[in-house]
Formats: structure tokens, sequence, C-alpha cells
């Protein structure tokens, strides 16, 4: 697969049969910068194994060629993206008093999703029991506080497997912030506002230990 800019834009990515009707319908030239998996750095297409679809190489001084254009690893990406809805659904809360559901579900995506990459052998749970169980009537009062703070020494676990240097998530964050939630009902609704301030920092972190995480195993 392949990445090429358009109006100084990365646009991707598209397949070998895609860039040939580009080339065809004059999107594409021979000094249009392109990029797939084992190349250094962008090139003209000219100048890469696509150069038959423009005619043929160019020579390498024919065109200059920019700084390398960074590929944004698409699982970051979208956890990045997860991460801004979830932030954009708390703003709509506090200025509309609508989202908590949005925030919610977008917060369990994230949730489950880092489940799913924690997951090994002799796991406590799953991505789909630690995320479903939490909705169980009852038994979720119990099962919430294991699976948020299981999920936080799964993390941390995997910091010290893979030797990455970053700040450990405390275990206190997610336990004082379920703490908050359930005991809004005698705080008069008081301590929800340390709940979503907890909330805020504890998905911060399992998004942020997520991409490390992502990172270490894929360069493994």
């Amino acid at each position: 697969m392949w990445y090429y800019t358009l109006n100084n834009q990365q646009v991707g990515p598209v397949d070998e049969q895609e860039i040939k009707k580009l080339v065809d319908d004059g999107s594409i030239n021979q000094s249009t910068l392109v990029w797939t998996n084992g190349m250094a750095n962008w090139a003209p297409i000219g100048q890469t194994a696509l150069a038959s679809l423009v005619g043929g190489a160019i020579p390498a001084a024919a065109a200059a060629v920019p700084p390398p254009i960074v590929i944004e690893d698409p699982e970051v990406a979208m956890i990045n993206k997860l991460w801004m809805w979830f932030w954009i659904s708390l703003i709509g809360i506090l200025l509309f008093g609508i989202g908590l559901i949005a925030a919610s579900v977008l917060f369990f995506i994230i949730f489950h999703k880092s489940w799913k990459l924690t997951e090994h052998e002799g796991s406590r749970a799953n991505a789909d029991t630690a995320t479903a169980w939490c909705f169980i009537p009852g038994w979720g009062y119990y099962w919430i506080f294991p699976a948020f703070r299981g999920l936080a020494r799964e993390f941390n676990g995997l910091f010290d497997k893979h030797n990455i240097l970053m700040e450990k998530i405390d275990l206190r964050i997610p336990t004082w912030m379920l703490i908050c939630l359930f005991g809004s009902t005698i705080t008069f609704g008081v301590s929800l506002i340390a709940f979503v301030v907890l909330w805020i920092i504890y998905t911060s972190k399992i998004k942020n230990a997520y991409i490390a995480v992502h990172q270490a195993k894929k360069a493994a």
C-alpha cells in the first residue's frame, strides 16, 4: 500500500491500481512524493518502484525532496481520535449538559481496546469480560474495581516487560475515581467533580499507556 501527497497533504493508503488511475487522470505526476513500507524517506514517484506508471524514472536532481513526512500509526491515530472525541463529549457536558452517554461509550471503547492489548495467558479477564461484566446488575458494582485497577496493573507490568520508561499508573486513581462516583449519593453530587477529574486523568493515562505498549510491541 502507498501514500502520496496532494496539495501538501498526505493521502492514503491506496493500492498500486489506484495510483495508476490517479496518474491517468493527472492527479499524480513524476514529481509527486510517495511513500510505502520499507522506504526510508518520501521520494518522487519517478524515483520509486512505481516509476513505470509515469513513463520511467527521473533523475534524483529533477525534484527537490522536502523533509520526510511522518506516517502516523493507524492504531495510534485511532486511540488519539477516540481520546479527542471523549474530551469533546466532556466539554459538551459542561457547556450544554449533554454528552455523558457519548463520553461513557468512548471511554469503554478505549477501555476495551486497552484490555485487548494487554491480554495474555493467565490474565484475570479478557477484553470482552472485563468490559461486559461492568454492566451486570449488582455484580458490576464489585467488578468495576478489579477491572479498572486490573487494567492499570497490567499496563504497569508491560512497562517493566518491555522496558518502557514511563511513569506507572497509580492504582489509587481508579480506586478513588470509583469511590467518588458511587459516593455521589452521599455527598449530594459534590464528589462527582472529583470523579470527572480523576476520570480524565485515568483515561489519559491508559490512552498514553496504550500508545507506548503498542509501539513497544510493534518494535519488538
